[in-house]
């Protein structure tokens, strides 16, 4: 006799946690319709259910861990072990531990029955919807207020959602007579099974129109244009997700519409980039500006301001104009605008600005040599 224990894998001392546990695994391991190719799998499977029934129990447990057996349904009883349980109806098997009940749902996800009504009273959520929205440098930065035309499914306006005409009658559905779910038997190595799924005719009411509505065919919903209104925060970034919840898909009967969720797309400007709340960008001056120091105006996204270039200012220096940047949805505090400098470098020279770079080398001390000079080869 193989030890009730062993065919469990589990322990002398093992709780009824870790029995249960040990069970709902070797039983789903070799339940025959998952080894339908294993000739041996019926019998392993009966042997797993008879120990767990012995096990999960208490009192039997007591007995076979003082006695090494059972003689609780007849059959012999003593040293014999299983003789006891040749008997076993698998059909009124309940387990105290969880028994015919947790391995139907391990195979058969748990009660059909009471999910199908469930959905008949809540009715079937409406699908998400994806829109992409396309937003200028500028709207990204300080947000705006956008009407969005969305193509969705929504709640049929000529039957007002219900599915049939006017003063039509509404009878009880033929496909289900009124159950409002299609019940199917299976025969088991645990005995007959009984599972259900919601009418596909009536969609688990029970009961359908003689007159389905001339518009949506009984499907409750039509194809329609909508127009939303959206608030697009300050500050928002390319790549950003906006979730409107309950904006998208009308549900069906009854249940609730699903959500929208806009993907932010933010163009590029032809002068201005971001990394945050910092905004960037490039100013080109010419040398002499560098050189000697000026006032210019400049662009931000806020207007044009004064900037001052101090004297000696080099190629690529960068300045920080703080508060000129991005202000971040629910801040009163704007990020940065570094701008970085380009200084223009002559490419051709009057005779004029020729003599002045030559007189003021000469007064550096530079040489000439060749055609045109220093200034020839660098400019």
């Amino acid at each position: 006799m193989k030890d009730l224990y062993e065919i469990l894998g589990v322990s002398k001392t093992a709780s009824d946690a870790e029995i249960k546990k040990a069970y709902r695994r070797l039983a789903q391991k070799h339940h025959p319709d998952m080894n339908k190719s294993d000739k041996t799998a019926e019998a392993k499977f009966k042997e797993v259910n008879q120990a767990y029934e012995i096990l999960s129990d208490k009192q039997k447990r007591g007995q076979y861990d003082q006695f090494g057996s059972t003689s609780f349904n007849g059959g012999g009883g003593g040293p014999s072990g299983f003789q006891g349980f040749q008997g076993f109806d698998f059909g009124s098997f309940s387990g105290g531990a969880g028994g015919f009940s947790d391995i139907f749902e391990t195979f058969f996800g748990g009660d059909m029955g009471r999910r199908s009504r469930k959905s008949r009273k809540s009715g079937v959520r409406g699908d998400d919807i994806e829109f992409e929205l396309n937003l200028t440098f500028e709207e990204a930065v300080f947000g705006i207020e956008r009407t969005l035309e969305v193509a969705k499914a929504d709640v049929c306006q000529t039957c007002e959602g219900k599915g049939y005409e006017a003063n039509t009658k509404i009878v009880t559905c033929s496909n289900c007579n009124g159950a409002g779910q299609i019940r199917s038997v299976r025969q088991t190595i645990l005995g007959q099974i009984s599972t259900s799924h919601i009418c596909s005719n009536c969609n688990g009411e029970g009961r359908v129109p003689e007159k389905k509505c001339h518009e949506c065919h009984g499907t409750m919903r039509t194809r329609q244009k909508s127009k939303i209104t959206v608030k697009i925060p300050s500050g928002i970034d390319d790549g950003s997700i906006v979730k409107l919840s309950g904006r998208g898909e009308a549900g069906v009967g009854g249940g609730p519409y699903g959500d929208l969720y806009l993907h932010i797309r933010v163009m590029a400007h032809n002068k201005f980039s971001r990394e945050g709340t910092t905004i960037r960008s490039v100013e080109e001056i010419d040398l002499l500006q560098a050189v000697l120091g000026d006032q210019i105006k400049m662009a931000t996204v806020y207007g044009e301001i004064d900037l001052k270039i101090p004297a000696g200012t080099q190629n690529g220096q960068i300045f920080t104009l703080k508060g000129y940047g991005v202000k971040p949805q629910n801040s009163t505090t704007a990020g940065e605008h570094l701008v970085k400098i380009s200084i223009r470098i002559p490419k051709k020279l009057s005779n004029k600005e020729r003599e002045l770079y030559e007189q003021l080398a000469l007064e550096k001390g530079l040489k000439t040599s060749g055609h045109g000079g220093i200034f020839g080869k660098i400019f």
